[in-house]
Parts: structure tokens; C-alpha cells; sequence
């Protein structure tokens, strides 16, 4: 993954996520602590959410993660990732970012990343970086 993807990524902490409902789709926030070595967004949320039942029933998510509203300084990145349950060493990751989350009964979750775009309008590029697993 280039080295611009990362640390946008490890400079951001809000991710928008979309699911699959049937024939619709069905968007949450959540707050991300990075895992770089898996290239996964760990995130806790609720078993009973509804984001994450409809996940378990399809595992591949779409994202987004965006700040700037002004499109000369415009920077963001629209992904695809796996869904699944997060590892012991991604748990200690999350709460290394996010220690008051130990008192949630939220469960930690990750998404593993395959596919992503990243648009940086302040590095006046013609294209955009790209990235596949």
C-alpha cells in the first residue's frame, strides 16, 4: 500500500461503512484504531447493530473515510474491505487508541481491507492512488 494511503489512514480515526439489506444498503459511523500490518480498521460496535448483523450476512463492506469540505484541500479514501471479528492482537490495538472503550460491552470487529482509492486534490495529482490486495 503507498506510503500517502497509510499514514492518511493512521492520521484519520471516523470511517463511514455500508452494508448490504436485500436490495438496499444500510450506512453507520464507527470510531477505527489501524492494524497496518493486516491492513484492517478495527472498530467495536453491538452484536445486535444493525450494521453488523446485516455484515455477518455480507461480509464485504464499503467505506469511506473523509474530513474536508473544501475541494482544493480534499483528501479521502473510498475502500472495500472483509468483514470479520477481531483478533486478540487487534483488540489490544483498539484499546491501546481507545482505553475507555474496556468499560463498553461493544464487541471489536475488523475490516480487512482488498481495495481502495485515495484522493489527495492537495498533491494536484491527475490520478488517484490506488490499492489491491
Amino acid at each position: 500500500m503507498d506510503k500517502k494511503i497509510l499514514e492518511y489512514i493512521k492520521s484519520m480515526q471516523l470511517l463511514s461503512l455500508a452494508v448490504r439489506e436485500d436490495e438496499e444498503v444500510y450506512i453507520a459511523n464507527v470510531f477505527y484504531a489501524f492494524d497496518e500490518s493486516n491492513l484492517a480498521l478495527i472498530f467495536s460496535s453491538y452484536e445486535e447493530s444493525k450494521h453488523i448483523q446485516l455484515a455477518f450476512l455480507n461480509p464485504k463492506i464499503a467505506l469511506s473515510i473523509a474530513k474536508e469540505d473544501k475541494i482544493a484541500l480534499l483528501k479521502g479514501l473510498q475502500a472495500k474491505a472483509l468483514f470479520k471479528e477481531a483478533s486478540k492482537e487487534q483488540e489490544q490495538i483498539y484499546y491501546k487508541k481507545f482505553p475507555f472503550a474496556r468499560l463498553s460491552h461493544a464487541k471489536l470487529y475488523a475490516l480487512e481491507l482488498f481495495w481502495a482509492k485515495f484522493t489527495d486534490n492537495t498533491l494536484m495529482l491527475d490520478s488517484k492512488l490506488e490499492f489491491k490486495r
